[in-house]
């Protein structure tokens, strides 16, 4: 899945220099990448509604249900601003980037049309970063550093690719409030990269 996105990334910049896509396309884009964006967040939502057991076990979750996500929350976006300076970004644009909270796809062209595509590919590559390092730290943070501390790497995707790692390495309990986490940080994420930037 990695290598499709980073092979689809690569292959729009390389037929955009090269003048391949039509015009219609190149002429599109800004519409084309709007109404893909809601689509979506439409299927994203359609999901979310379409898989009542989880819904409904949500809610039986222990306390940490808000707590995790909040901590997680507070300490991406501190992350974000404390690497403004380790590389050359403001800490403004660097918490933004952040704010992504590991949902390449959304963050990146939100900060590529608010920001310019320089700081949406920063974004891009960022969030998906995360999202692979996730993978490999969930199993090594939940065996050392508890079953909590395992939902926060996953950020946004903790309600869909990081979901089953979660479950198998950090519990079934740690597992509904990453559910919970990526519903809430998938909720918030357009409205704090908008109040960042």
């Amino acid at each position: 899945m990695m290598v499709l996105l980073i092979a689809a990334v690569i292959l729009g910049a390389v037929a955009s220099f090269f003048g391949v896509v039509p015009e219609v396309l190149n002429a599109n884009n800004g519409i084309l990448v709007e109404i893909t964006l809601y689509l979506m967040l439409f299927l994203i939502g359609f999901d979310l509604g379409n898989n009542r057991t989880s819904f409904s076990s949500m809610f039986k979750a222990d306390k940490m249900l808000l707590i995790v996500p909040a901590g997680t929350i507070l300490g991406t976006l501190f992350g974000g601003f404390l690497c403004a300076s380790i590389v050359n970004l403001s800490g403004q644009d660097a918490m933004a980037v952040a704010a992504g909270f590991g949902w390449y796809s959304f963050s990146a062209v939100i900060l590529a049309k608010v920001k310019g595509a320089e700081l949406g590919a920063i974004a891009f590559l960022a969030n998906v970063m995360r999202e692979s390092l996730s993978l490999f730290l969930i199993p090594v943070i939940a065996k050392y550093l508890g079953p909590y501390a395992a939902i926060a790497p996953g950020g946004a995707t903790t309600m869909d690719v990081t979901l089953p790692i979660i479950e198998k390495y950090a519990g079934r309990r740690a597992a509904i409030i990453g559910f919970v986490q990526g519903v809430i940080l998938t909720g918030i994420t357009p409205f704090v990269i908008e109040m960042i930037v």
